[in-house]
C-alpha cells in the first residue's frame, strides 16, 4: 500500500472493508473532525501544560550522575604526556603534511619514527596505569567477583542470567590514580597539540584523558592496523575472498574490563580521509586508478611482484610505475560497497575501526569529539553499564577536505566526501555478545590478572545522552546478538529490564540527543536474541536519511518488543519512520527465522518537511517459506506531520493503533495492514511538542558546512 498525500485520496482510492468506508468518509471532509477516529476516543488529548520543548533540558532525573572529567591529582605516575611541539593541527582540524611525511615513489616505505611517533610511549603510559590500578584495587575486585559467585550460588536466580559481580557494585571500587592525559605541549614553544598513534589497548580501570585543544591522529601506516596472521587496508585478501573488518586492530580497543573510559574536551581523528602509507615497502596498497603497488602471494615471501601481475586485494594489475596516489580509507569503503560488493564476490573493505570493546562492566565515554572514522566509530559488546555523554561525532569534519592540491580531498571517482559516500561509518554499535565469558581482566596491552571474572555477555544499563552525532551511516544502533537461553526462561540480547540499576528510571535509554546526518536510531539488523525495553525520548533528527528505524530479516529473526519513543521533532528527513523485516536479501544458513516486531510506542511526534514512512511486518510464506504471518504490532499517539500532504506511507502486514494523527495511513485488506483509530486533521502540531529549540548548530569549529550549519 503506498499513499502519498492525504487531501490528494478521493473515497475510490480506499480499499475493502467497513474500516476503509469510515476513513474514505473521513478523507472526503478532509479528516476535519476528530469524530472520524474509529475504536478510540473521540477526543485528541494533549500532555497536560505547555507542550514539552524537545532539545533544551540540562537535567534529568531519569539518568543516573553525569560523568565527571579526572582531576590533576587523579593522573597515575608517568601518566601526563605532552604533545610533541612539531605536531601542531590547523584551524580546519587537519593535521598538516608536513608533520608525518612519507616517501614518494615505488617501493619506499615510510619511517616508523615519524609517521607513527607516539603509539610506544602512550600505550607505556597505560600500561603502567593499569598495573597501578590492579595494584591498588585488584583484591577488592577479585573479592566482589567471588562474593557475587558465591551468593549467586546460594540463591539462583535464573530470571536475572547474572553472572559475577554487577558493574554496580564495581563502579564503587575505583583507584586514586587512574587516567592517563594526553595534553598540549608546555616544556617547549606550547604550541604542540596533536599526537599520532597506531593501535592502542585500554586497560582495565584506566580512563584515557584527552584534554583540551589535543586530537589523537590515526598514523596512516597500514603496517600498524594489521590483526595478528591476516592483512589491512584492501578490499580483497585473495581472488575470492573478501576483506573484512576483522582483518584489522582498532585505533583503541580493549576486552574484559571493569570501569574503563575514554573523556576530555579533546578530540580523535582517525584520517580515514588521507592517504594511507606503508612502513614496509612490499605491503599491497591500492592506487586510484585501480592498480596494485604488490601482490600478498609475494609479500609473504618478501618479494616484489613484476609489472602487469593480477592484484589478490581488490585492485587490477601491479603498476610500480603509477603516479596516482594511493587510496584513503575511505575510497576503499566505497570500493567495496558500490564497486565489488555483491558483483565480483570479494567486495568489502579491510578497514579499522576507531573503538572496539568485548565484555566490560562499566564503560564510559564522556565530552569527547569523534571524526572520520575509516569504519564504526565504537562497537562496544556485551557491556553492562556503557554511558556515552556529551559526545560530538562528526563525519566527515572539515578536516576531511583539506588537501594539498586545493581540491577538497575527493574520493577516487572524483566525488567530494557527503553523507552517502562516506561509507560505513556508523556511529555507535552497541551490542550484546555471543556467548557469557569468564576471563582474566586486561590491565595492559599483554598483562591480565591472575583471577577472573564472570561475563554474561549481555548489553544492559545503558544511556546515550546530551550528544551530537553527524555520519555517514548509522548514529545509534542497538543490535541484539544471538545469546543463549536457559530452559524456561524468556532471554533478550539487549533488555532494558535486566538488572537495572537503582540510580536510573530504565535499563536503556537514549535521550537528549541530536541527531543529523546518519541513519538515525536503530534497532538491528542483529536481532537474533532480541531487543526489549528501550526507551527512547527527546531526541531531534534533523536532515537525517533515517530517524526511527527497525530491520532485520529471515536470516537474523528475533522479537523486538516494548520499545518506547517519546517527544521527538524531525526535520527534512528521508525516512522519518522504517519498520521492516525486510532488510536484506543476505543467504540463510540453515532454517528461515521470523523477526517479530510488537509493542512498540510512538508518542508526540512532530515531522516537519516532505518524508517517507514505511510500516512492514513478516508476511505469511515469505521467500517462499512455509511461515505465518507476523504482523508489525505499532501504536502512535499524536504523531503529525505539519505539512500531512508531504507524506508518502507504505505499509503491508501492520496492526497499528493511531490516536491524534494527522498522516495518510489507511486500511488495506489485501496488504493486511489494520487500522485501530484513523487519521484526523484535528490534532494540532503545535500543541504536540514545541520544536522550536529542537535544530540547533553542531557544536564545532571544524564543521564542513560552518557554524551555521543545522
Amino acid at each position: 500500500m503506498k499513499n502519498t498525500a492525504m487531501n490528494a485520496l478521493a473515497p475510490s482510492a480506499i480499499r475493502h472493508g467497513s474500516i476503509g468506508k469510515t476513513i474514505a468518509a473521513c478523507l472526503a471532509g478532509l479528516l476535519l473532525l476528530a469524530s472520524c477516529d474509529e475504536n478510540t476516543s473521540s477526543t485528541v488529548s494533549y500532555s497536560a501544560g505547555a507542550p514539552y520543548m524537545v532539545g533544551t533540558q540540562t537535567h534529568d532525573n531519569n539518568l543516573p550522575r553525569e560523568p565527571t572529567l579526572p582531576t590533576a591529582d587523579q593522573i597515575c605516575e608517568g601518566g601526563d604526556l605532552e604533545a610533541n611541539d612539531a605536531y601542531v593541527k590547523r584551524p580546519d582540524g587537519a593535521l598538516s603534511p608536513e608533520a608525518d611525511p612519507s616517501p614518494s615513489g615505488a617501493g619506499k616505505a615510510a619511517d616508523k619514527n615519524v609517521v607513527n611517533p607516539d603509539q610506544a610511549r602512550i600505550q607505556a603510559a597505560l600500561d603502567a596505569c593499569g598495573a597501578a590500578v590492579n595494584a591498588e584495587v585488584g583484591t577488592q575486585i577479585a573479592q566482589a567477583e567471588a562474593d557475587a559467585q558465591a551468593a549467586q550460588r546460594a540463591t539462583p536466580d535464573p530470571n536475572k542470567n547474572l553472572v559475577g559481580a554487577s558493574g554496580e557494585v564495581l563502579a564503587k571500587l575505583r583507584a586514586s590514580k587512574f587516567a592517563v592525559r594526553l595534553r598540549v605541549n608546555t616544556s617547549g614553544k606550547g604550541k604542540g597539540n596533536a599526537f599520532i598513534s597506531g593501535p592502542l589497548v585500554l586497560p582495565s580501570g584506566v580512563t584515557l584523558w584527552i584534554d583540551q585543544d589535543v586530537t589523537l591522529f590515526a598514523t596512516r601506516d597500514a603496517m600498524a592496523f594489521h590483526a595478528p596472521g591476516k592483512y589491512c587496508a584492501n578490499t580483497a585478501i585473495g581472488p575470492t575472498t573478501a576483506g573484512s573488518s576483522s582483518n584489522c586492530l582498532p585505533l583503541i580497543g580493549g576486552s574484559f574490563l571493569v570501569n574503563s573510559a575514554i573523556v576530555g574536551d579533546g578530540s580523535i581523528d582517525s584520517r580515514a580521509y588521507a592517504e594511507i602509507i606503508s612502513s614496509n615497502a612490499l605491503l599491497p596498497l591500492m592506487k586510484t586508478d585501480m592498480t596494485c603497488s604488490n601482490t600478498y602471494a609475494q609479500y609473504k615471501l618478501s618479494a616484489q611482484a613484476p609489472d602487469g601481475t593480477a592484484c589478490d586485494n581488490g585492485g587490477t594489475v601491479v603498476n610500480l610505475l603509477s603516479n596516482s596516489r594511493n587510496m584513503t580509507w575511505w575510497d576503499l569503503a566505497f570500493l567495496g560497497n558500490m564497486v565489488e560488493n555483491g558483483r565480483t564476490g570479494v567486495g568489502s573493505q579491510s578497514n579499522f575501526r576507531m573503538m572496539v570493546f568485548d565484555y566490560a562492566k562499566n564503560l564510559t565515554l564522556y565530552r569527547i569529539t569523534m571524526n572520520n572514522s575509516a569504519n564504526f566509530h565504537c562497537v562496544p559488546g556485551g557491556i553492562d553499564g556503557l554511558t556515552v555523554w556529551g559526545v560530538k561525532l562528526q563525519t566527515p569534519s572539515n578536516a576531511a577536505f583539506a588537501n594539498p592540491a586545493g581540491n577538497y580531498n575527493p574520493l577516487y571517482t572524483g566525488a567530494i566526501f557527503n553523507e552517502d559516500n562516506v561509507k560505513n561509518t556508523d556511529a555507535f554499535d552497541p551490542g550484546s555478545e555471543s556467548s557469557s565469558a569468564v576471563s582474566p581482566l586486561q590491565i595492559g596491552s599483554t598483562a591480565k590478572t591472575t583471577t577472573t571474572m564472570a561475563f554474561d555477555g549481555y548489553l544492559k544499563n545503558v544511556v546515550f545522552a546530551f550528544n551530537h552525532i553527524s555520519t555517514g551511516d548509522d548514529d545509534i544502533v542497538l543490535k541484539g546478538g544471538k545469546n543463549p537461553s536457559k530452559a524456561g526462561t524468556q532471554q533478550f540480547g539487549i533488555d532494558g529490564n535486566r538488572d537495572t540499576r537503582a540510580d536510573r528510571k530504565w535499563g536503556i535509554i537514549i535521550a537528549h540527543n541530536h541527531i543529523y546526518w546518519g541513519h538515525g536510531i536503530s534497532i538491528g539488523s542483529e536481532t537474533n536474541g532480541s531487543v526489549a525495553n528501550v526507551h527512547v525520548y527527546d531526541n531531534s533528527f534533523n536532515g537525517s536519511e533515517e530517524a526511527i528505524r527497525i530491520k532485520s530479516d529471515y536470516a537474523r529473526g528475533g522479537e523486538v518488543a516494548n520499545i518506547y519513543y517519546e517527544k521527538i521533532c524531525a526535520r527534512n528527513v528521508l525516512n522519518t519512520l522504517l519498520f521492516t523485516p525486510y532488510y536484506s536479501t543476505r543467504p540463510i544458513a540453515g532454517s528461515p527465522q521470523v523477526p517479530i516486531f510488537h509493542d512498540i510506542f510512538i508518542k508526540d511526534m512532530v515531522m516537519q518537511g516532505r518524508t517517507n514512512l514505511r510500516f512492514e511486518g513478516f508476511a505469511a510464506n515469505t521467500g517462499g517459506f512455509n511461515l505465518p504471518a507476523y504482523p508489525l504490532g505499532l501504536s502512535l499517539q499524536n504523531v503529525v506531520s505539519t505539512t500531512p500532504d508531504e507524506i508518502n506511507v507504505t505499509a503491508s502486514e501492520a496492526n497499528l493503533t493511531l490516536r491524534g494523527v494527522n498522516l495518510p495511513i489507511l486500511p488495506s485488506e489485501a496488504d493486511h495492514v489494520v487500522l485501530k483509530g484513523a487519521p484526523t486533521q484535528a490534532v494540532d502540531p503545535s500543541l504536540v511538542v514545541d520544536c522550536r529549540h529542537a535544530f540547533v548548530d553542531f557544536p564545532s569549529t571544524t564543521s564542513p558546512f560552518g557554524a551555521g550549519w543545522q
